[in-house]
C-alpha cells in the first residue's frame, strides 16, 4: 500500500513539473515575439524624417553688377625743379601753392660768373677763328706754289695739315661756347611742366650745387586714381577684356568717383591702365583711372571710391549669404535632392550681391539650397522641406 501511495506522489510532481515548464516556455515565447515586434516597429518611427529645413530654389538669371574700390588720388604728372648749375640763389619768382606754367622761370641764381665763362668762350672762338682763317690763306699760296713745282709735297701736307687743325679748333671752340651759353641760360630755373607749385625747398641766398631740388611741380588735371581689383573679382576680367592693349588709352571704360563723405565729383573719367601681372603677395591686379578736374578739387593723396559701369552678368546663381559654411578657403553649401535627402555642395563665391552671394561654380537651376535648419545636419540624412517664401 505504502508503495502505491509513493508511485502516486511521484506522478502527481512529474505533472506539476511539466506543467511548470509549458508555462516558461510559454512566458519565453510571448517575451521573444513581443521583443521581435519592438525590433520591427522601431525603424518605422525611426524612418520618420524629424529634422525641418528651409529651403530655396535657385535660379539662374542675368544680373546688373554695380562694382566700386576703395583708391587714392594721384597727380597726372610731378615733376621735381631742379638746378642745372650751381651758384647762389637770387630770387624766387613764384608763389608758393600757386599754379604755373610750364617755362615759367621759378628761380634764378647769380649770373655774373657764368658772363665771364661766356666772354672767355667767345674770345677763344674768335682767336680759333683768326688761326684758321690765317691758315686758309696760307694754303691758298702754297697750293698755287706746290702746283708752279716751287715747294715739295712735304711743304704742302704740313701747311694743309695746319688749315685742318685750325678748322678743328674752331669747331671745338663753338661748341665751349655752346656749352657756356647753356649753362648762362640755366641760371634761369623754368617749371618743366604745367601745375600746382610747392613751397620752396632753398630760400634765395642760398649757395646750391648742381641737381639740388628747389621746389616740386604737380599736375592736377587730369589727376589719376590708383586701385587694385582681386584677380577673382568679375571686375578684373570686365578690366581687362574692355581695356586696349593696343596703345589707344581713351577707350576704357568709364569710372566716376565718389568721396569718404558720400559726394560725387561732377567729372566722368575713363579707365586708361590695368596690369597685366598679378600681385604675388595681394593676389590683386592694380588698375588707374584718368578723372579731369578743371576746378582742381580733388588733392593728391585723397581717399576715394572708384565706381565702375554696371557689368552684366549672364545665368548667374546667388543664394543667401546665411546658407554658405565656409572653412578656410573652402565653401560649401547643403542641398536636398527629389527624395528629401541632404546633399554637400563644394561651390566657388563670386561677389557679394546685397545679402546673397554670387555662386560661380558648383550649382545648377533647380537645387533647393537650404537656409535653415543647418545646425547638426548631416549629409544622407532624409529631412522634412519647407520652401522659403
Amino acid at each position: 500500500m505504502r508503495n502505491l501511495l509513493i508511485k502516486q506522489s511521484n506522478s502527481q510532481l512529474i505533472s506539476i513539473s511539466i506543467k511548470a515548464a509549458v508555462m516558461i516556455v510559454g512566458a519565453l515565447m510571448l517575451m521573444v515575439i513581443s521583443g521581435c515586434s519592438e525590433t520591427t516597429a522601431a525603424p518605422d518611427e525611426d524612418a520618420k524624417p524629424q529634422h525641418r529645413v528651409l529651403v530655396t530654389e535657385v535660379q539662374a538669371t542675368t544680373l546688373e553688377l554695380e562694382r566700386s574700390f576703395a583708391a587714392r588720388t594721384e597727380g597726372s604728372m610731378v615733376a621735381d625743379v631742379r638746378s642745372r648749375v650751381g651758384g647762389v640763389l637770387e630770387e624766387r619768382h613764384f608763389s608758393e601753392g600757386q599754379f604755373v606754367e610750364a617755362g615759367t622761370v621759378m628761380f634764378s641764381i647769380e649770373k655774373a660768373p657764368y658772363e665771364v665763362d661766356l666772354q672767355k668762350a667767345q674770345a677763344q672762338l674768335t682767336s680759333a677763328e683768326a688761326v684758321f682763317n690765317e691758315a686758309r690763306r696760307d694754303w691758298a699760296r702754297v697750293e698755287n706754289l706746290f702746283v708752279d713745282g716751287a715747294i715739295s709735297a712735304r711743304e704742302r701736307d704740313q701747311t694743309q695739315s695746319r688749315l685742318e687743325s685750325a678748322e678743328a679748333d674752331v669747331a671745338s671752340a663753338q661748341a665751349t661756347l655752346e656749352d657756356v651759353k647753356l649753362r648762362y641760360n640755366y641760371t634761369e630755373i623754368k617749371a618743366p611742366i604745367s601745375g600746382i607749385a610747392s613751397r620752396e625747398s632753398v630760400s634765395a641766398g642760398n649757395l646750391i650745387r648742381e641737381n639740388d631740388t628747389l621746389a616740386t611741380i604737380v599736375s592736377l588735371d587730369p589727376i589719376f586714381v590708383h586701385f587694385n581689383v582681386s584677380e577673382g573679382d568679375i571686375a578684373a576680367g570686365y578690366l581687362l577684356r574692355n581695356t586696349a592693349i593696343t596703345g589707344d588709352s581713351d577707350t576704357g571704360p568709364m569710372a566716376t568717383l565718389r568721396f569718404s563723405d558720400g559726394r560725387e565729383h561732377t567729372e566722368t573719367g575713363h579707365i586708361d591702365y590695368v596690369s597685366r601681372v598679378v600681385d604675388r603677395e595681394r593676389g590683386s591686379i592694380e588698375a588707374r583711372a584718368v578723372i579731369p578736374n578743371p576746378e582742381m578739387n580733388l588733392l593728391p593723396g585723397q581717399f576715394v571710391r572708384v565706381h565702375l559701369p554696371s557689368i552684366e552678368v549672364p545665368y548667374a546663381i546667388t543664394v543667401p549669404q546665411r546658407a554658405i559654411i565656409q572653412s578656410g578657403r573652402q565653401a560649401v553649401v547643403y542641398i536636398v535632392d527629389n527624395q528629401n535627402i541632404v546633399q554637400v555642395r563644394e561651390v566657388t563665391l563670386g561677389v557679394r550681391v546685397g545679402n546673397e552671394q554670387l555662386i560661380e561654380q558648383g550649382l545648377a537651376s533647380g537645387d533647393r539650397v537650404i537656409v535653415e535648419g543647418l545646425s547638426m545636419l548631416q549629409p544622407g540624412t532624409q529631412v522634412n522641406v519647407e520652401v522659403a517664401e
